[in-house]
């Protein structure tokens, strides 16, 4: 360990290059970004505040399935618990960034207010100033701070979807008092969803015969509360420094009311064909940063960063079954709840080295503590009652070293060389002790832009990452299925001997820019990763459980077109994405890497009007559907995604705005199956999802 931190120590530094905006407030300045996306050597896409807010979208998530490259996954408008990816791979491939620290598990950004966001910054290759846990890409989302253009804002909105209404008020205000500089933006929220549900069960013996035919309408409805606030202060200090404070509260309450109705064609019911559940959370999360940033002489800075965030979630379950007698047969009652507590400590050194290099030096240690309990009870007739009290914890702390230099080699050929050393230690709590894992990762990073004409030029990145376990799917606790267990709805369990997925990638662009604001781009990408992190599943007792487990190796590849072209009173935007991927623990066919999706495509636009105050805009968004074999004996399906919104922003003034927006206008139901076949017994598990249209009205001013 001595050693290795020896070595990093010694390393030569490479640069990011500081925003001032990140540190101290300035005067907002209209930045082009296609340019900024040009010059920069590291191949970053950022999206500001004005795109992600044109659309007049409720929550940040459905701004992200419209960004170049960007997947989500899950049922249209689900919310909560969908998967943002990058080359069509979620579930920690895809590093996700508030401010640049990892955003931990739990935290929901289905519920985050795009009016809260200074920006968004993709970055399809990793670099050394962020974690390495970045396989498919990084997603940087950055706060707003304060600005002098409009210091007090507001937003009124109303929606609907299916009958049910939902709402949102937004306040930013923001000033200065002599070398204190402050901003406050805050945002409260109600959303409210129903969906109609259609599951099919069926099994086949080894003839092909029907042995079981199960259909179980449901009815789920949703309702979200939700509080949020983004306060910012920045002190000016002496000697060219200054201290910038950034925290974010998220308050919600969620009520879930789940009922099925299950009639049995073919076979016997389940132990419980009426049943229905409640689900209420109350969650809270709080994550501050206090940043100094100190300029040196010859150019050199020195920025010191400390962050803590707090996650709590309590849960309260019910769920009630009946019987073929509709008698009461059983109830289960858990109460459960999760504390994430985590804190980071980071820093940088920064110098340029003469014309042509600029280098950088600097650490990222963080620890997070995961604690959760489970009491649980479960009563049914003629049997004693099942009483269970777990509790459960886990530890993970890293280290990471890096260096990186910033190197413009001719006026045409720019570096970015970089090095980082990060090392993992999880300590997981289970029945007669823990289970300690520890691992290292160095991860060599260059990226290299070559300017072929004024216009046109090459990208080239050669990286080394990886993708750490989760702390949940380390803590070896049990989640149970209450109705209708089986190979294809099987109870879920941690493993604490997971170890990190390593993976060596390569990534290749062109990219074309005809004029001001316009872009033609094409890029590919390979992965190589070895101990991939698949789903294990097995029978235990009467009941079947999966857990992950590290087996195989997987090649990724991904093909993506991008465009832009401003035509005058017109933008037009589109985007296409293959990827492919084949795992060689799993037979194939259909061995692909956790469900990544095949290909996406994406197009929009918007048109403002000369002689009216009035910009109309629309964009579409379609996800193929996906199949997957994640055992030798299992098979799933996720279906196609159709999703078209549509808005109208009305200008009345500089100061007063009216915007109406549609949202999921097709309305499409979106299908998942299940198949497990051990060649003696075949069960087929199919969902049907329904998806509502929602329509928005926002009205806009500053005061």
């Amino acid at each position: 360990m001595r050693y290795t931190l020896l070595l990093c120590s010694l390393a030569l530094p490479w640069p990011a290059a500081v925003r001032a905006d990140d540190v101290v407030p300035s005067v907002t300045i209209s930045v082009d970004r296609t340019a900024q996306r040009r010059n920069d050597t590291v191949a970053t896409i950022t999206v500001g505040h004005d795109e992600l807010v044109r659309q007049g979208d409720r929550a940040l998530l459905d701004v992200l399935k419209r960004l170049p490259g960007v997947s989500v996954g899950g049922a249209p408008g689900a919310g909560q618990g969908q998967q943002i990816a990058l080359r069509g791979l979620g579930q920690g491939y895809t590093l996700i960034m508030l401010d640049g620290v990892a955003v931990p598990n739990g935290f929901a950004l289905d519920s985050l207010d795009p009016e809260l966001v200074e920006r968004v910054e993709i970055q399809r290759a990793a670099t050394a100033e962020f974690s390495a846990q970045a396989i498919a890409g990084s997603i940087n989302i950055v706060l707003k701070k304060a600005g002098a253009k409009a210091p007090r804002e507001f937003k009124l909105g109303a929606s609907s979807s299916a009958g049910r209404g939902a709402g949102s008020a937004t306040v930013q205000w923001s000033g200065k008092q002599r070398k204190l500089t402050y901003a406050l933006a805050g945002t409260v929220s109600r959303t409210a969803r129903a969906s109609d549900i259609d599951e099919w069960v069926r099994n086949f013996d080894i003839d092909g015969e029907a042995t079981l035919l199960r259909h179980v309408p449901q009815r789920e409805t949703v309702v979200v509360n939700g509080l949020e606030l983004a306060p910012r202060l920045s002190w000016a200090l002496e000697g060219e420094a200054s201290l910038a404070w950034q925290s974010l509260l998220s308050v919600k309450r969620l009520a879930t009311r789940h009922l099925g109705m299950e009639t049995a064609y073919v076979g016997g019911n389940s132990s419980y064909p009426d049943n229905h559940s409640d689900f209420d959370q109350a969650s809270t999360t709080v994550r501050s940063d206090l940043q100094w940033l100190r300029k040196l002489d010859a150019g050199a800075s020195l920025d010191v960063k400390l962050g803590v965030n707090y996650n709590h979630r309590s849960n309260d379950f019910v769920f009630e079954g009946r019987g073929q007698d509709r008698g009461l047969r059983a109830t289960h009652l858990v109460d459960s709840g999760v504390d994430d507590v985590g804190a980071t400590f980071s820093g940088s050194y920064r110098r340029p080295l003469g014309e042509y290099h600029l280098l950088a030096a600097g650490w990222d240690a963080g620890r997070r503590r995961r604690a959760d309990f489970r009491r649980e009870r479960q009563f049914a007739p003629g049997e004693p009652p099942l009483l269970s009290d777990e509790a459960h914890a886990a530890t993970a702390m890293r280290l990471a070293l890096y260096a990186q230099d910033e190197w413009a080699v001719s006026a045409r050929w720019s570096l970015y060389l970089g090095l980082r050393w990060e090392g993992l230690r999880t300590a997981s709590n289970i029945v007669g002790g823990q289970v300690h894992v520890s691992s290292q990762v160095w991860s060599p990073l260059l990226q290299s832009l070559w300017k072929l004409r004024s216009v046109d030029q090459v990208r080239l990145a050669l990286t080394r990452t990886y993708k750490a376990p989760e702390i949940f799917e380390l803590i070896p606790r049990r989640y149970t299925v209450d109705n209708g267990n089986s190979p294809t709805n099987p109870d879920n369990q941690g493993n604490p001997a997971l170890r990190p997925e390593l993976a060596w990638g390569v990534d290749a662009a062109y990219e074309y820019y005809p004029a001001k604001g316009a872009l033609l781009g094409v890029s590919g990408s390979l992965r190589q990763i070895s101990g991939v992190m698949r789903e294990q599943l097995f029978f235990a007792g009467e009941r079947w459980v999966a857990t992950p487990v590290n087996g195989g190796d997987a090649l990724v590849r991904g093909l993506e077109l991008e465009a832009k072209l401003p035509l005058g009173a017109f933008d037009v935007r589109a985007n296409l994405a293959r990827n492919w991927s084949r795992v060689t623990g799993v037979p194939g066919p259909d061995n692909r890497l956790d469900s990544q999706l095949p290909w996406r495509a994406s197009a929009g636009g918007d048109y403002r009007l000369a002689r009216l105050p009035l910009s109309l805009g629309a964009s579409f968004t379609y996800q193929a559907g996906v199949r997957s074999r994640t055992s030798n004996n299992l098979l799933a399906y996720a279906g196609v995604k159709r999703e078209l919104d549509v808005y109208a922003l009305w200008k009345w003034s500089d100061r007063l705005r009216l915007r109406v927006s549609g949202a999921n206008l097709l309305g499409q139901r979106y299908a998942t199956r299940s198949l497990y076949d051990d060649r003696s017994d075949r069960m087929l598990r199919s969902i049907t999802t329904g998806s509502e249209r929602s329509w928005r009205l926002m009205l806009e001013g500053t005061l």
